[in-house]
């Protein structure tokens, strides 16, 4: 069964409206033919910043301390890339 418009609207109708933000970015994301593409077409500094990847998590309210959470992040990568020896 295909999915209607109205089940779309009341989906985001469900949705706090602090997350219209990240609703908004993934369907521009769809835009393009992949988000790998869309990824793969930034090239420079200024279209990084311009690309809506930035503060893209900036609600989340999960991740605590931003440089907390990275260290825990690459912390957890060398552990993962120190097992594989």
């Amino acid at each position: 069964m295909p999915i209607s418009e109205q089940q779309i609207v009341d989906s985001l109708r469900a949705l706090p409206a602090n997350r219209w933000d990240d609703v908004l970015n993934f369907i521009r994301s769809l835009d393009h033919e992949s988000p790998c593409d869309a990824l793969l077409c930034i090239r420079t500094a200024a279209e990084l910043v311009t690309s809506g990847l930035f503060g893209h998590w900036a609600s989340r309210t999960d991740l605590g301390e931003t440089r907390e959470y990275a260290r825990q992040l690459r912390q957890a990568a060398e552990r993962r890339s120190n097992s594989k020896c």
